[in-house]
């Protein structure tokens, strides 16, 4: 507390002040009296420490009633402001959504009406009752845990335990669930069929299908390979990037970097991948030599006619019009594909999760702990050999 002197016609008053701390921010509040006696400095603190709490009920009241008028998705669309700048623009896209759905549910539900029983509704619902995949279900869980973070960080609310105690339990798998996890791969048979049928529709998909087979990588990893990603003298492409979903063709901006840190990575790749990267950069030189004004070339490899690379969402597009029987094509069947080869070969988990990208050997394992025929027939003639 400091004492600045008042002279005027009146005499000489002094004026006491004092700096406060009020929502993190610094507040000057002050009292006059006529003298500077210990006595009026007493009074003076007494007369701060009132209107200090009469600021802090204001404050209280103002920040209750913006509370109580406070939607959830208001709150929600607050962290997704806050977190923006921190996250990959497919994160951010992917985190609108899920904010989205829960809107569908609970609509403009206040805040202080979303409890930790509407919470656990919600993703029960979806998962127990709609039957929507676990990832899905529990992702948005996550969401629901992040914005009630952000709330208590926000002085929102105070006690979030019961929000962060709220576990998904994993239901037993249908038979259906289970032979759509068996069959998130295709055997040699299924692969040759689906790569002829997709070089009927279109060629240079069919060709950047096979390399996904041929080499394990990611979809979008595959379309953001540029020139100088490749080197042909040591059969190698470097996995340094991956296509947004949310580029359009033409954007400035349509390369981000990769999934996680494992992604960055180098693959090996055999003769046959490194003949459709010879195949595809040569046409693609010939397509800019004749059609210079409709063509660009921006330095990728995988690009539809125009020089762009080709969007995810067109080519599972082309995808969804192959028939394999039992089998949902989509571009990350060929990745999937070219694990359950790996494991076919005998290679080790930790050599197949460097190879593909992988941080979480689970996720790996879900992909290759089936059983391909190649795989029960070794074991069928092992198992004629067993003697006792």
């Amino acid at each position: 507390m400091w004492i600045e002197e008042i002279i005027n016609s009146k005499g000489t008053r002094y004026k006491f002040c004092e700096r406060f701390l009020v929502n993190n921010k610094k507040i000057k509040l002050s009292v006059t009296l006529n003298s500077k006696t210990a006595q009026a400095k007493r009074k003076a603190t007494e007369l701060l420490q009132a209107k200090l709490y009469d600021v802090l009920n204001k404050v209280e009241k103002k920040q209750l009633e913006k509370i109580n008028s406070l939607t959830f998705i208001q709150v929600a669309n607050e962290w997704l402001e806050y977190t923006s700048p921190t996250v990959k623009i497919d994160t951010r896209i992917n985190h609108k959504n899920y904010v989205n759905r829960i809107k569908k549910v609970i609509s403009n539900m206040l805040f202080v009406d979303f409890t930790p029983a509407v919470a656990e509704k919600i993703v029960s619902d979806m998962y127990y009752k709609e039957q929507l995949s676990y990832s899905y279900s529990n992702s948005t869980l996550i969401v629901i845990k992040a914005v009630m973070k952000y709330a208590k960080k926000s002085k929102y609310v105070q006690d979030i335990s019961d929000f962060i105690d709220i576990r998904l339990k994993k239901r037993p798998a249908t038979k259906k669930e289970v032979h759509k996890l068996q069959n998130k791969f295709l055997n040699a048979d299924e692969l040759k069929s689906c790569l002829h049928q997709l070089k009927e529709i279109n060629p240079r998909i069919a060709l950047a299908m096979e390399f996904i087979a041929l080499t394990g990588l990611r979809c979008g990893e595959m379309l953001a390979l540029r020139i100088q990603d490749y080197d042909k003298l040591n059969s190698v492409v470097n996995i340094n990037g991956t296509l947004l979903k949310s580029a359009r063709n033409g954007e400035d901006i349509q390369r981000g970097t990769p999934k996680n840190i494992y992604s960055y990575r180098d693959v090996i790749i055999n003769d046959r991948a490194k003949n459709i990267l010879d195949a595809i950069i040569l046409e693609n030189k010939r397509l800019a030599s004749w059609n210079g004004k409709k063509y660009k070339d921006r330095g990728y490899i995988f690009t539809n006619s125009t020089g762009n690379p080709f969007n995810i969402q067109y080519i599972n597009k082309k995808l969804r019009q192959i028939k394999i029987a039992d089998k949902k094509i989509s571009s990350h069947i060929f990745r999937h594909t070219h694990i359950s080869m790996l494991s076919e070969l005998g290679l080790s988990l930790k050599s197949i999760m460097q190879r593909v990208g992988h941080n979480d050997p689970k996720t790996t394992l879900s992909i290759y702990t089936h059983v391909t025929d190649n795989m029960n027939n070794e074991m069928k003639n092992k198992l004629k050999a067993l003697n006792f």
